[in-house]
């Protein structure tokens, strides 16, 4: 499969805009887990919110070609985000994490397996849905308002005080990143380590022959092991395949001290203090300023909500899904419906059921085709809306536009990124261009001069983390993958949110 279609299931649905979801399903999803998504049913006559199309997620837009930028914020019963997030929600993902990670498919009685199964899919969705709804969603809304609600008191011109005053909180996606530059200490300046941590990562060994080393890094991946590129099950975590996170070792053993991202968070959590002293000076005289210092402690819950939750929920709930599915792959390899373990991830759920049940699997041949068809998908670029196009403005000559998400401006050459698998590419100080990041790309923010995706808004997780790191980024732009040719000389104004090509 050279040529890869990506065409709607039915023609009637080319009425509507379908806008694909980069942002939250930025890789295509195998034939085990490609679901609609979360949400209720469509009403009768009306077309679905979401496509699933060759793996990838699109959502069916708004006018505007976006989802609703607000809603009704939950009842947390006095209790705020992120204090929701630490006393109700993270023992719940934690007891599924458990769950998920030590299942024994063998284990699991003959006639058991749909109830099984199904009770996993609705606790899974229950504790998605619950974190989502009630933490990440709650935190985002509060720092909009707060956003808003700043530049209504102080004028457009300091919207980027108002998300810098959000910032420099501790989080777990920071503690991974300090935890790396840390084991990239020890490798600069000794060649010996050097090379042999450089031989592991070539050979995806969890050992380098030094009992110190050896014994942090064993440290490292017992406890952010459980990272998991883009969130696709098929894909191997940092547990099973260390070698993503021994070549950053290497590239931050090449990096200057003052590229730290513990510097870059202390330097924003200054930037952010002397902010709060305006605000309280300017507060007594200032009814409206008052409410906004009221309202601060809630919007700050912003970054260690997200980048948490992140971490701790998305990242090793879908690492812990991964190792349930691989528990029931090894069962079909025992039972002869399947050569391989992961061949499980190119059943289809009701193939799976089947299997399980009766006996009656896929044949060989078929999987295998089905697993070239999803590299091929994998390496195709989903175009970013189907059906009726979105009206927007004009494009202009040398120029790509998108949101100003992390002041600054920086020029520099462009890194076209597609995957993380790619990510050893980008060069010190080289324009990280991609659909997306997530929690796995956050250590490569040291090594860029500034950032530009196809998705996200100014609280997206690559505006959050560029900020924290001090980097110039313009997210939301759509097609900047596409119309950025990889060695390109561009600037990237964070500020107004522009990409002029040089």
């Amino acid at each position: 499969m050279s040529d890869v279609e990506f065409a709607l299931p039915d023609p009637e649905l080319a009425r509507y805009t379908w806008v694909y979801e980069n942002e939250h399903g930025p890789a295509s999803q195998p034939p085990l887990t490609r679901e609609p998504g979360f949400g209720p049913p469509p009403e009768p006559g009306e077309p679905p919110s979401r496509l699933v199309i060759n793996g990838y997620s699109y959502f069916r837009s708004g006018p505007s070609g976006e989802m609703p930028s607000s809603f009704d914020l939950p009842d947390l019963g006095g209790a705020t985000a992120l204090e929701t997030w630490n006393e109700k929600w993270l023992p719940e993902v934690d007891a599924l994490f458990d769950e998920l990670q030590g299942f024994d498919a063998t284990a699991v009685a003959d006639g058991e397996w749909r109830k099984v199964l199904d009770r996993q899919a609705d606790e899974f969705r229950r504790v998605f849905a619950g974190v989502h709804g009630e933490c990440v969603l709650t935190s985002g809304q509060l720092a909009r308002d707060f956003v808003d609600g700043y530049c209504e008191a102080f004028g457009e011109s300091r919207r980027a005080d108002a998300h810098a005053i959000l910032q420099g909180f501790p989080n777990r996606t920071l503690d991974r990143a300090i935890a790396l530059w840390e084991l990239g200490r020890e490798v600069r300046g000794d060649g010996g380590l050097r090379a042999a941590v450089r031989e592991a990562a070539r050979s995806g060994g969890r050992e380098v022959g030094r009992a110190g080393f050896d014994r942090r890094f064993a440290k490292f991946l017992e406890e952010f092991g459980h990272t998991i590129d883009a969130q696709v099950p098929d894909a191997p975590t940092w547990r099973e395949d260390p070698s993503p996170a021994l070549e950053l070792i290497l590239r931050y053993g090449d990096e200057p001290e003052d590229g730290s991202p513990a510097r870059a968070a202390a330097n924003q959590a200054s930037q952010r203090a002397r902010l709060e002293e305006e605000l309280r000076q300017l507060a007594g005289g200032d009814e409206s300023v008052r409410e906004l210092l009221a309202a601060l402690p809630a919007a700050q819950e912003l970054l260690p909500v997200r980048e948490d939750h992140n971490t701790v929920c998305d990242q090793r709930l879908a690492a812990a899904s991964r190792y349930r599915w691989l528990s029931i792959g090894r069962l079909l390899v025992d039972r002869g419906l399947a050569e391989k373990a992961d061949d499980v991830f190119y059943f289809t759920l009701d193939e799976l059921r089947e299997a399980l049940g009766t006996g009656a699997a896929p044949e060989a041949r078929e999987l295998d085709e089905r697993r070239r068809e999803q590299a091929a998908y994998r390496s195709a670029q989903p175009p970013p809306v189907l059906g009726t196009p979105l009206a927007g403005e004009p494009s202009e000559a040398g120029v790509l536009r998108g949101t100003g998400a992390s002041p600054g401006v920086y020029r520099g050459v462009a890194r076209v990124i597609r995957s993380l698998a790619e990510a050893t590419r980008l060069g010190e100080g080289e324009v990280l261009v991609c659909g997306v990041t997530a929690p796995t790309w956050t250590p490569y923010f040291a090594i860029a001069g500034a950032v530009v995706t196809d998705a996200g808004g100014a609280l997206s997780h690559t505006a959050v983390v560029a900020r924290e790191y001090g980097i110039p980024a313009v997210v939301g732009t759509r097609t900047g993958t596409r119309e950025i040719a990889d060695g390109t000389a561009i600037e990237v104004d964070g500020s107004e949110g522009v990409i002029r090509f040089l």
